[in-house]
């Protein structure tokens, strides 16, 4: 009973741990290099994107706020940055009404049992994910195919964040097939993910490193001195940034 009751403390601390790690993303076909690193803590994630593309580098700062519903885009260059709640829906622009959409994802799962991944035992599964949407979301029918080895290592779960929501559309979403399946490749911390396009790779992730030492909460909010803009302020300052950078004379 005593083994029992710590075991369960023990997990319940794991879940709850601070979380930091590194991966490296590489296209086959191009030049460009990113390093993407993660932290986590309790309901709140900040992703750091370096993206190498040899005589220029750009690095973006993303938010998941799972705690208010938000997201944010910061720019540590300009020091301002944008706030964007993660349903949408509800949101008319420009006076219009809200319509209705579905998105219907059916999944296929392999599972090719633990491998070890960098000093790690992960479970390495394939994921076949064929999406349908119909109605304001717009009509299509593609396929996907990402071969993921996850470690059991607690990260962000956010569903509300990978809403397909937006401005005048509400959407319906569902899942179909080895739904099972696809929670259990991607539950946990990702330490190689290879994409595909049909059989062929279009990118690799790979695993660099990982840490559980304690986080501070300031990673997860705003410096004083950023200014919080609007969405077309964002971008409006972003192309302005990105012009000087690789020296485009303003119009």
């Amino acid at each position: 009973m005593k083994k029992a009751l710590a075991l369960s403390l023990l997990l319940a601390i794991s879940a709850q741990a601070d979380v930091r790690y590194t991966t490296k993303t590489k296209t086959p076909a191009s030049p460009v290099e990113t390093m993407m690193t993660t932290w986590v803590k309790g309901k709140r994630q900040r992703m750091e994107m370096v993206t190498d593309m040899g005589t220029f580098k750009s690095k973006t700062v993303t938010l998941t706020l799972c705690d208010t519903h938000q997201t944010a885009q910061l720019d540590p260059d300009l020091k301002i940055y944008v706030l964007t709640p993660m349903d949408l829906s509800n949101t008319k622009s420009e006076g219009g009404a809200v319509g209705t959409g579905t998105v219907t994802n059916t999944y296929t799962v392999k599972d090719f049992g633990v491998e070890t991944v960098a000093n790690l035992k992960a479970h390495h599964w394939m994921v076949t994910t064929r999406s349908q949407g119909t109605g304001c979301i717009g009509t299509f029918d593609t396929t996907s195919k990402v071969e993921v080895w996850t470690a059991p290592v607690q990260v962000l779960n956010c569903p509300e964040a990978t809403s397909y929501s937006q401005p005048n559309c509400k959407v319906k979403f569902e899942e179909k097939g080895d739904v099972k399946g696809m929670r259990a490749a991607y539950n946990g911390m990702a330490v190689r993910m290879i994409t595909y396009q049909g059989e062929q790779k279009t990118s690799e992730q790979v695993f660099v490193d990982h840490s559980t030492s304690a986080l501070d909460d300031s990673l997860f909010g705003f410096p004083k001195d950023y200014k919080q803009v609007t969405q077309a302020e964002y971008q409006q300052q972003q192309q302005q940034k990105m012009m000087k950078q690789y020296q485009v004379p303003a119009p």
